[in-house]
């Protein structure tokens, strides 16, 4: 018997863009091979051979009656009653009738099947997984495109997150009640929140209470919290696809619009920021409000929760996120969402939040560093978890009510500085059960850089990768500069170690390092969840001073055994500050205070200033005179305006006549006899005036 023709068609096979196709398996939603192709007109019926479907075996035979209006293709009316609710909702479902055995040519879309008629909506797939769009349970291809772009891990719930750190009970109570009663203020015309601070000040864990806050109250949308070390949430690519799929999650059909959205365009999540934001949030909320009250859409959950903007990798993705969740969501009033973002103060977010930004009167801001003092809170948390530890512990020392004493506590809080992050390095530490819990403690506060337990290693290592990132940024504009040099020259100006406790401001130290006003800003930039420049009122001007967040830091900068490859020795630091002060001199740009530098670092002794006398002996017999001169006149203008502070003054001229004794001393086989005599004058002539003011003053007493 001779087999009858099989009907052929000039159509293309139609495939999924996301299906991966296994050896031996068609891919999801692939048509049949042309020769399997069957027409599905507008009221044919064919009649289709028996097949085995997975481990089902179909044999009746199968009518496929369509209540839509043709379309040019089957292919195409198969992918718009996926994608179009509306065809969806007009359909009254999935029947299955007995139907006699029809003579119509065989065709292996099901071959060899009969006895089935079916009307209404049906999608099949090649793992026989069968949906009706009524059904939001249902699989929809456009849903697991979504799933497959979401990151699971950034959840505030997710099992990655295990024990994830959240604030203890009764501790950050008032920024607690002051961020959930923001979230839950809808009439508030701020519908952005914005919570700053430094590292380490218990930012992600108070995201964490308030997400689990909300969620209690069946108000909390989605959270998306981003870690640097974690792949799958340190970049932006993941947000508003797991933003959409919390959404979708919590509302039937938000979800049905957003698979639709996903269906339509499978490459939305290669598109800008902004396009994905209006495609799968902002277009199926709007659809939404158009199909049920204003009062309906308010109960929908409102609050998105966002933590951690600075570990997203890339501060231009940061920036586009920002403005993104500006234009789509700030911008867009029939939105019903709250957004509360929490990060270090790093550039994005910093700009976009000062006075001249674009989010500065559209965010409510929070600066938990400088607006809230958790030391009160630390305490607890000190006394409670070491008392805790102690309890287990088999030593009985621990055990006693005595340990840890208050003095310890006190200690530690002081050096806690207001951040969290070093009560629970500390925590963590003397919780270590192999050793005793009153050795460990006693180890952190007696450390030396010469122990060889390392209690502050996780401290280190927060402290040096953001350090290193910021070398890497500002040397990258700066080449020919030294940023560890100049943070480390900074900060001992700023504490005032070579000037007897008189400390430097950002204009003082600038001028002293030979910098352009305002070099500081840029020097800092990348450091702002570890330093700021505080403002504050001196003389009746406006100055900036280098504030640090974290004692513990300092300490780190200090320590060569804790900063390792970013330690600056000091000397190094007071060697580099003066050879610019003499920089300066040679310019006349020298500033008082940069004098008193000289005089009082060589003067007092210290050994890192000893290369004064060669330093300001550099150089062309005219220009090494011109720098002495200048001294000599500054000197001049001290005995003017001070001499009768005799304390004062005194000290002023006895490290002058031993700079001059020491510079004598050094010189006195030197072949330059001109030079020596100038020094020698000027040595001459100050030592008279001091002992003429002495005999003086001796007098008046």
């Amino acid at each position: 018997m001779t087999p009858k023709a099989k009907p052929t068609s000039s159509k293309p096979s139609f495939r999924w863009p996301w299906s991966e196709k296994r050896k031996g398996d068609r891919p999801v939603g692939q048509q049949p091979d042309l020769e399997d192709q069957v027409d599905l007109g507008e009221g044919n019926a064919r009649r289709i051979e028996p097949a085995s479907i997975g481990s089902l075996q179909v044999t009746p035979p199968i009518d496929v009656a369509s209540n839509t209006p043709s379309v040019s293709s089957s292919e195409e009316r198969r992918f718009q009653a996926a994608a179009s609710r509306a065809a969806s909702s007009s359909t009254s479902g999935l029947k299955i009738t007995q139907a006699k055995e029809s003579s119509t040519e065989p065709s292996s879309f099901f071959p060899h099947a009969s006895g089935f008629v079916f009307n209404g909506g049906l999608h099949i797939n090649a793992n026989q997984r069968v949906s009706n769009p009524n059904d939001p349970s249902g699989w929809e291809p456009g849903w697991e495109r979504l799933l497959q772009n979401t990151a699971p891990n950034a959840l505030h719930d997710s099992k990655y997150r295990f024990d994830p750190p959240k604030c203890d009970e009764d501790t950050r109570v008032e920024v607690i009640e002051e961020l959930v009663g923001w979230i839950q203020d809808r009439e508030s015309p701020q519908r952005l929140l914005c919570m700053t601070g430094a590292a380490g000040s218990g930012k992600s864990a108070l995201q964490q209470t308030v997400a689990e806050r909300c969620s209690g109250l069946d108000i909390l949308s989605s959270t998306f919290f981003f870690s640097s070390t974690d792949p799958t949430r340190n970049t932006v690519s993941a947000v508003i696809p797991t933003i959409a799929y919390q959404l979708g999650s919590n509302n039937p059909a938000l979800r049905e619009g957003i698979s639709a959205a996903v269906f339509k365009d499978p490459l939305v999540f290669e598109k800008s920021l902004k396009t994905q934001m209006n495609k799968l949030i902002v277009d199926p909320i709007e659809d939404l409000s158009r199909e049920i009250s204003k009062s309906e859409l308010a109960t929908l959950p409102y609050a998105i929760l966002i933590d951690g903007l600075d570990e997203c990798t890339d501060e231009q993705r940061q920036a586009e996120l920002l403005a993104t969740i500006d234009d789509c969501l700030l911008q867009n009033d029939t939105l019903p969402f709250r957004i509360f973002i929490a990060s270090r103060p790093e550039w994005a977010i910093r700009s976009a939040l000062e006075i001249t930004g674009y989010l500065h009167q559209k965010a409510y801001h929070i600066q938990l560093s400088d607006q809230y003092d958790a030391s009160g809170d630390i305490r607890r948390v000190l006394w409670r978890r070491l008392r805790d530890i102690g309890r287990r512990s088999g030593d009985p020392r621990a055990q006693s009510p005595l340990w840890p004493s208050e003095e310890d506590i006190e200690t530690l809080v002081l050096n806690a500085s207001g951040q969290f992050i070093y009560a629970a390095t500390v925590v963590k530490f003397v919780s270590e059960r192999r050793s005793s819990p009153v050795d460990r403690l006693r180890a952190v506060l007696t450390w030396t850089p010469k122990d060889r337990a390392q209690p502050f290693a996780a401290l280190d290592l927060l402290y040096t990768n953001i350090v290193s990132a910021a070398k890497e940024a500002y040397e990258a504009t700066y080449p020919e500069r030294d940023f560890l040099l100049l943070l480390r020259a900074y900060q001992l100006l700023r504490e005032g170690r070579w000037t007897t406790g008189v400390s430097a401001d950002f204009d003082a130290s600038n001028a002293v390092l030979d910098l352009e006003d305002n070099a500081h800003r840029w020097l800092i930039s990348d450091l702002r969840s570890l330093v700021t420049a505080l403002v504050y009122n001196a003389e009746g001007r406006t100055s900036e001073s280098l504030h640090f967040y974290h004692k513990s830091f300092e300490d780190f900068l200090d320590s060569a055994s804790r900063s390792k490859s970013l330690f600056v020795p000091e000397s190094r630091a007071a060697e580099f500050v003066t050879i610019a002060c003499v920089r300066a001199l040679d310019r006349w740009a020298i500033t008082s205070f940069a004098y008193q530098l000289l005089l009082q670092g060589f003067g007092r002794r210290i050994p890192e200033f000893s290369c004064l006398p060669q330093l300001l002996s550099m150089g062309s017999n005219i220009e090494r005179i011109k720098r002495w001169k200048k001294l000599d006149n500054h000197i001049e203008e001290q005995f003017e305006g001070y001499s009768r502070f005799k304390p004062f003054f005194k000290r002023v001229i006895d490290r002058w006549l031993f700079l001059l004794s020491h510079t004598l001393l050094d010189h006195e086989s030197c072949h330059d006899q001109e030079y020596r005599r100038v020094i020698q004058t000027l040595h001459d002539k100050w030592k008279q005036v001091y002992e003429t003011w002495s005999r003086a003053t001796d007098a008046e007493d």
